[in-house]
């Protein structure tokens, strides 16, 4: 039940929540203008230019793709996307099942290095849970480039050390993944909660300490409710991802829902936890229609959530397939010593009026009011690396 954004699982770190945010009091006039102006753009989608230049491919490299669970579609088609691309460039692709265990993850690394691999892609694996391994594959002179993932460095850590990463995806304006989550992505969470309920949002936030990014995402969503006066976190309701694979989410659910009647909000910093068992009490306790449910990603079961208005209103889309293929073109750059581009990857509203993907089952990139692709990064990909 692992998820694209939920980056890497059973993850050591310090660090949480911080105190509730929003005073109950007045929303300014500022503030909701700027969030309903963000949500009408965000809706629109917030996908920048794809790149235009990149150097050839060099054939025959070998790289390995270590996935922190196969299992969950947020990490499973991004892999599935490196792989198809980087066969495309001529390569040799190998997938690794992490299967959510940190051993896993270290005895990909370790074997990607004892087959001389040329280089490592971490999908949703955090520098913190592999570190000697990635020293090993530093030592041994592989390169490693992450997505969706945190190095070592990364400021939620009680302790970590130098980073370890070689590269990793910039997304839309060159920004890190942190920037994303914090100042991007999660803050259009956090709008269009404030923009529906004009000012005036009673949230029940689901918080997570056991990895970082959801960590980073509640920071970000916390930031910005503090600037609505008049919205209020009533409720803060802490999981770990031992609660979310054990099933304990949809009691968790059931209690906050039944103990906060104010509440009009309910925030899940990623979808998997929806699935999980949040979205299935929402709708079990009767209050589908008067709970705003926000959530994010838009993998497959959530946007079908949200389409026939299942225990879940609102995704902040960030692609799946892209990914992959963004990830070998940085791998190709951070190969051939080149610095690392805009990919253009951001995200997108999608909610009970779209829009919804039309080519695939889960978001994939912004698309217009019919679903279609406002752009083809395949084709783009293609057409730079000089391959049909």
């Amino acid at each position: 039940m692992a998820s694209l954004t939920a980056g890497l699982l059973f993850l050591s770190a310090c660090g949480g929540s911080g105190a509730d945010s929003g005073s109950g009091g007045e929303t300014s006039e500022d503030v909701l203008t700027e969030a309903t102006a963000a949500v009408r753009a965000n809706r629109e989608g917030q996908d920048g230019p794809l790149p235009t230049t990149g150097p050839a491919p060099q054939a025959g490299q070998n790289i390995w793709v270590i996935c922190s669970t196969m299992a969950a579609e947020g990490c499973s088609v991004p892999a599935e996307g490196a792989k198809e691309a980087g066969e495309a460039v001529g390569w040799d692709v190998t997938i690794v099942d992490g299967k959510g265990s940190p051993e896993e993850y270290a005895n990909g690394i370790n074997s990607a290095i004892a087959a001389r691999a040329d280089g490592i892609i971490l999908a949703n694996v955090d520098c913190v849970n592999a570190k000697s391994a990635l020293e090993n594959a530093k030592q041994a002179g592989v390169k490693t480039f992450a997505f969706y993932a945190f190095d070592c460095d990364d400021p939620m850590l009680a302790s970590g050390g130098a980073p370890l990463f070689d590269a990793q995806l910039l997304l839309a304006g060159g920004i890190t993944y942190q920037e994303f989550s914090e100042e991007r992505y999660s803050r259009s969470q956090a709008d269009y909660a404030i923009a529906s309920t004009d000012g005036g949002a009673k949230i029940i936030e689901f918080t997570e300490t056991d990895i970082l990014i959801a960590q980073h995402l509640n920071l970000g969503f916390e930031k910005r409710i503090a600037n609505c006066g008049g919205c209020e976190i009533v409720k803060k309701v802490p999981f770990t991802l031992t609660d979310l694979v054990t099933g304990k989410l949809q009691g968790k659910t059931e209690a906050a829902l039944t103990q906060n009647p104010q509440a009009d909000v309910v925030y899940v910093p990623y979808d998997a936890a929806l699935t999980a068992g949040i979205a299935q009490a929402v709708v079990a306790s009767g209050r589908n229609d008067d709970v705003l449910v926000v959530g994010g990603e838009g993998l497959t079961p959530n946007v079908g959530f949200v389409r026939d208005d299942k225990g879940q209103d609102f995704i902040a889309g960030t692609p799946a397939r892209w990914v992959g293929w963004a990830a070998i073109d940085g791998m190709n750059r951070l190969l051939q010593g080149e610095p690392q581009v805009d990919s253009g990857i951001g995200y997108q509203t999608i909610d009970g009026e779209g829009p919804f993907p039309s080519e695939t089952t889960y978001y994939d990139g912004n698309v217009d009011a019919d679903g279609t692709p406002k752009q083809d990064y395949e084709a783009n990909y293609r057409k730079i690396w000089g391959i049909s």
